[in-house]
């Protein structure tokens, strides 16, 4: 009936005319982005890596373009995923969003990638059967930890007779925690101390080869003292692994948790549940990670899972360039693998470097100390794809 066209008409201009996304400041965040963040913005559909160091305004460059994505096209806020690092930069983005489009800033799902996956055990308590379950303290790792040391037998390799009898427990939560981290298991850990004990002994490292003939050995001998020693060492590793499986077991009978834990839950939940996986595809058309660069090998399989099938429109932000601060701990790593499997997908690459903090001298003789860092991800992409296989932009 036509009355009923023209009610539908009123509320779709209604509707138009009170739209956030149009609000003045989100258009003069727009405009002020210069030509390059602009092109990542606009750039929507597909895989995008934008490349970015600090300075380069990357929280206003996502923030922007998630106003972008709800302007240009028909999803909602409840469609987009960001993850990021701290507490402070979901705030940070959350504020930014609200002075773009308001309340509906809130539909949108920003977390830390831990907030994330606490939320999906919380949305799915049917999965976990983990109602009783609290996490862990810091003082009880300890305590539990140095439990399962006080009953190790005198012939264990981290058993000590003299001494500080729990000065490995330290070293042992650290290990756990990486382990965790990374995704890697007892028998993946194994396997690897096995492989590198036996290249040493194969005489494929140089470092366990005499070069020159000394007064006991000949050039091309294998250092036998060193890889003993080595060994040694590796014994010692192995025995941490089997104190990590009894704590892990203690948890689980204690039912506690790590922090850790929550993603990797996550993990084995979206393997085994395709349906379940299935349904987040379809809930976040549009994911966004800040830092990627930091991401570790759990947190990165995480974003395998959630953007595994074809186009999936997923934006990375890092900084290759901290690559030369390693005591940052930071790995240019999974960048490097985010760009090998989209590269062949229609990759968009984006360079920012237009620095919005730092003075011309001090950026000048840091692009030039970077220039001549052969592990940036621009130097690998260059090399592996001469810019083939992804779409390019660079200031």
């Amino acid at each position: 009936p036509a009355d009923q066209l023209l009610f539908i008409f009123m509320l779709k201009k209604l509707f138009m005319s009170s739209n956030p996304i149009s609000s003045q400041a989100f258009q003069q965040a727009y405009q002020a982005l210069n030509p390059r963040q602009k092109e990542a913005v606009d750039h929507i559909f597909g895989p995008l890596m934008v490349i970015a160091g600090p300075g380069t305004g990357k929280t206003q460059l996502l923030s922007v373009r998630i106003g972008r994505i709800l302007e240009q096209t028909d999803y909602g806020p409840e469609n987009i995923l960001c993850l990021t690092f701290t507490n402070a930069g979901v705030e940070a983005m959350r504020k930014r969003l609200e002075s773009f489009i308001g309340k509906d800033a809130r539909k949108i799902g920003i977390y830390t990638f831990h907030a994330f996956c606490n939320q999906v055990i919380q949305d799915h308590p049917e999965y976990f059967n983990m109602v009783e379950w609290q996490p862990i303290s810091e003082l009880e790792k300890y305590e539990w930890m140095e439990e399962i040391i006080s009953q190790l037998t005198p012939d264990h390799p981290l058993y000590r007779g003299k001494g500080d009898p729990f000065v490995d427990v330290g070293n042992l939560i650290s290990l756990n925690r990486i382990m965790k981290q990374e995704g890697w298991t007892r028998d993946i850990v194994q396997k690897e101390i096995d492989d590198y004990l036996e290249k040493i002994k194969s005489g494929e490292d140089e470092e366990f080869v005499y070069q020159v003939k000394t007064k006991n050995s000949k050039k091309g001998d294998l250092k036998w003292d060193k890889i003993r020693e080595h060994e040694e060492r590796f014994t010692r590793t192995k025995a941490a692994l089997d104190v990590i499986e009894q704590y892990n077991k203690l948890l689980e009978q204690r039912k506690r948790y790590d922090y850790e834990d929550m993603i990797n839950w996550v993990i084995d939940l979206f393997q085994e549940n395709n349906g379940l996986l299935e349904d987040y595809w379809e809930r976040y058309q549009f994911i966004l990670v800040d830092e990627y660069q930091d991401t570790n090998g759990a947190q990165n399989e995480v974003l395998r899972l959630l953007t595994d099938y074809d186009q999936p429109n997923v934006m990375v932000v890092g900084d290759d360039d901290q690559a030369i601060y390693r005591f940052q701990g930071a790995n240019i790593g999974n960048m490097k693998s985010f760009a090998d499997r989209f590269s062949g997908s229609g990759l968009k690459v984006v360079v920012l470097e237009e620095n919005y903090r730092s003075t011309q001298d001090i950026l000048d003789a840091a692009n030039q100390l970077i220039a001549n860092n052969g592990n940036r991800l621009v130097t690998y992409l260059q090399q592996q794809y001469q810019l083939s296989k992804c779409l390019y932009a660079h200031v």
